[in-house]
């Protein structure tokens, strides 16, 4: 077993411990409200990856826009499942367990929209590219991709142990992602670039003010 593959194990760990001991209702991310206000059209059928707690994944359906939220951790999904019951949302929203490796295997009907926030510093690069590329083939033309993630010129990268140049391990696994790689393999892709913005002053969170990316694009 690689060290990468040993720390996304602790890290899988972590994230079950840590929605299994926390309340997990609370309102969407300002990323969230900002998509909605800006670049989530009437017609957006969202796929959202790494769901989480489904905090942003309530407040689409909350606009009467369909979701298939993902997350690799079950202890997330059940709880969200179980919510979703209770507001009877069940039509517009699917939640399920999925790790991204098995990515290619989920079958979608109409979506036209991905969503993912903080993770894709969460996940390694490998992963990170089989999601463009799912999305450049699964996302039908003028499809789009909406994502928010810690760059490398976020403070935190300065903390924890170094796993590799842009890898880091406190207490789980995080990749800071350099914006204009990430930018150049939209590109290369075929994607239009919407939006990019990267600043101090998007997810500031009690004494935590990350250095984050924001990018929207679209497909060609």
């Amino acid at each position: 077993m690689t060290v990468i593959s040993k720390t996304l194990e602790q890290t899988a760990e972590f994230w079950k411990g840590f929605y299994a001991n926390r309340s997990l209702r609370h309102t969407p991310s300002p990323f969230a409200q900002w998509c909605l206000e800006n670049h989530l059209p009437e017609n957006s059928k969202i796929l959202e990856l790494g769901c989480g707690n489904g905090r942003d994944s309530f407040a689409f359906l909350h606009q009467n826009l369909p979701v298939i939220a993902l997350d690799a951790c079950p202890v997330a999904i059940a709880d969200n499942l179980e919510h979703q019951k209770s507001l009877n949302l069940q039509l517009q929203g699917h939640f399920s367990t999925l790790d991204f490796a098995d990515l290619d295997t989920l079958e979608t009907k109409n979506i036209n929209t991905l969503y993912s926030r903080f993770v894709l510093h969460a996940i390694p690069e490998i992963l990170e590219d089989k999601i463009l590329d799912y999305a450049t083939v699964q996302l039908p033309k003028e499809g789009r991709m909406l994502h928010e993630f810690r760059t490398i010129r976020d403070p935190l990268m300065q903390q924890g142990e170094a796993l590799s140049k842009t890898e880091r391990l406190t207490t789980h696994y995080r990749r800071f992602l350099n914006p204009d790689v990430f930018r150049e393999k939209l590109a290369a892709r075929g994607w239009k670039e919407l939006f990019f913005v990267e600043s101090d002053t998007l997810a500031v969170f009690g004494n935590e003010n990350p250095v984050v990316a924001r990018i929207v694009a679209e497909k060609k």
